[in-house]
């Protein structure tokens, strides 16, 4: 099918429109303008920010360190939403981060444009990057602009490094460095393919800049607190991990045992893994039938230095993360943006290299299994999506009543404004109600053990789709405050999901680390929300916390 009558197709626009529409939708329904995690040290720095006297103060705010990184492209985001909004909004920085996501399509296409590959093979793009799978990014204003923004601005660098504008990719590789120290990885990947180019003069400035930018990174560098690497005893688990972490895509099954979920993983990283070799050696600088050193005119650069870019990022962070946090880590949503990206870089190098009748066989199969796995990725990642709105929700209560007089801990130094929720026409009765009046339900766990509240029951409940209130939340009040806390509903089967239009079941659980709450002794209640209606269940159980003596987390930020 010849290009022009491709872009005028209206299937074609909708199936490549559609993922990036539904992504969106999603956020627009899950995220909230609440912190999360790290989220918080940005508030501590616009108070730097804000008592600075003098310019050279301010700069140095915006980028300080920050656990390892110095992340100035979110900071400076921050501080433009600020000033526009008159007050901090953290989902912008969703929006923000979540955007430069799509800004990797962009790089895609004109990759596509430049080899002339007619655009109707990129269609599974979209629907392999936009996935559910990259939750944890997609929903945390400062991780989506850090995680998604390294991605986008070290492609767009080595983008231009192939197309020899080398101004525009030393600008793009120093906003990276300042984004996440993994620009550094990207810097010197590019002064590597200088190197092989014999682009000597250009490889000098990017060493002059490399050691300028070093300079700024590490002079007033410290090191955050350590977690265990690993050693050369390790390596049979670092490589493991190594290729795990390369086929994290495969990994969407998130209830299932930590083994099968690695299983997955090796097997589609060990595919890339051979495929990214193969291409590699394909493109060796080397003419072996005239035994002369050259590049080729058309040498893939962007391909190249994108699968450097992966593996060098899989084996570090299999290096520094395996031996203190385990496999989990490793396979956590924050990270499988690389194994994503992988897919889709071995992807449009195939459709580069193989003849059209092989490029249209692969598409048949890419687009509807891309389609596929979109679906499915929403349907696995559903449940932590859920769970980690109704996190914040709980969370953003929990520290605004501190006690039970109603008295709000908002901020005087900053300006930010709690978003409306579901707690908020409920917020007298959860202070001032004992629950012994309300209707009761019978908790089947309700327990103290091993650091955590155990939570698990059922009721009459049903949950109409897609309402991100909808859902179970405890509620545990003492004399002296209370607690509102999410709990885990379980999926709902094919029948109550089709038939019933619910995505989650009646049966719910959690278990909640007891460092969450103050010493005392804790009634229990369930809260219900069913779309409009919101019933509150007294269970007539009680728990009891003891001190929290843990050592609190030390942090640079």
């Amino acid at each position: 099918m010849k290009e022009q009558k491709v872009l005028s197709k209206f299937w074609f626009w909708g199936l490549l429109i559609l993922p990036i529409l539904l992504y969106f939708l999603l956020i627009e329904l899950y995220g909230m303008n609440i912190p999360y995690v790290d989220d918080h040290g940005l508030k501590g720095f616009l108070v730097k920010f804000q008592d600075s006297k003098t310019w050279t103060e301010k700069i140095a705010a915006i980028f300080a360190q920050h656990n390892e990184h110095r992340i100035g492209l979110t900071r400076i985001w921050f501080l433009l939403v600020y000033g526009i909004y008159g007050s901090i909004n953290y989902k912008w920085l969703m929006w923000f981060g979540n955007i430069l996501l799509v800004g990797v399509l962009g790089i895609y296409v004109a990759y596509f444009k430049k080899n002339k590959i007619s655009l109707l093979y990129f269609l599974p793009l979209p629907w392999i990057l936009l996935t559910s799978i990259n939750q944890e990014n997609t929903y945390w204003g400062m991780a989506s602009i850090q995680n998604f923004g390294i991605v986008f601005l070290s492609l767009w660098a080595f983008w231009e490094l192939e197309e020899e504008r080398l101004i525009s990719a030393l600008v793009l590789v120093s906003i990276a460095v300042f984004t996440s120290g993994n620009g550094f990885v990207t810097l010197a990947i590019m002064g590597g393919f200088l190197l092989l180019k014999q682009r000597w003069k250009n490889l000098g400035i990017l060493v002059l800049l490399g050691v300028l930018l070093a300079y700024l990174y590490f002079a007033t560098y410290q090191k955050p607190p350590a977690t265990p690497s690993a050693t050369l005893a390790d390596l049979k688990k670092v490589l493991l991990a190594f290729v795990s972490f390369a086929g994290s895509a495969a990994d969407v099954s998130l209830d299932s045992a930590i083994s099968a979920r690695t299983i997955k993983a090796i097997l589609l990283g060990g595919i890339l893994l051979i495929l990214a070799l193969i291409c590699v050696v394909r493109n060796i600088p080397f003419d072996f039938r005239l035994k002369k050193y050259s590049t080729p005119k058309n040498w893939p650069v962007f391909i190249l230095a994108t699968i450097l870019l992966i593996v060098l990022s899989s084996f570090m962070v299999a290096w520094t993360r395996v031996v203190g946090y385990g496999m989990p880590t490793i396979l956590t949503s924050r990270y499988k943006i690389y194994s994503l990206l992988f897919v889709i870089t071995m992807y449009v190098w195939l459709l580069r290299v193989l003849e059209e009748k092989h490029r249209w066989r692969m598409f048949l199969f890419a687009l509807p299994f891309s389609i596929l796995t979109y679906v499915n990725g929403f349907w696995q990642s559903v449940s932590q999506i859920d769970y980690h709105y109704k996190g914040l929700i709980c969370n953003m209560f929990n520290w605004t009543y501190e006690d039970l007089s109603g008295k709000t801990n908002s901020p005087t130094q900053f300006r930010y404004y709690n978003p409306a929720t579901v707690f908020g026409s409920l917020t007298p009765i959860l202070l001032t109600n004992d629950f012994s009046h309300d209707p009761q339900i019978k908790l089947e766990e309700a327990k103290v053990q091993d650091g955590n509240v155990v939570i698990r029951g059922v009721g009459d409940f049903h949950f109409p789709w897609l309402d991100p209130d909808n859902g179970v939340y405890l509620i545990a009040k003492s004399e002296k405050r209370v607690y509102v806390f999410p709990l885990r509903s379980v999926k709902a089967g094919v029948r109550l999901l089709i038939g019933g239009h619910a995505v989650f079941g009646p049966y719910f659980e959690n278990q909640i680390p007891t460092f969450e709450f103050d010493a005392g002794t804790y009634k229990l209640a369930i809260l219900a929300v069913e779309d409009t209606q919101k019933r509150i269940l007294n269970t007539q159980q009680s728990i009891t916390i003891e001190a929290d003596n843990r050592k609190a987390v030390e942090t640079n930020w």
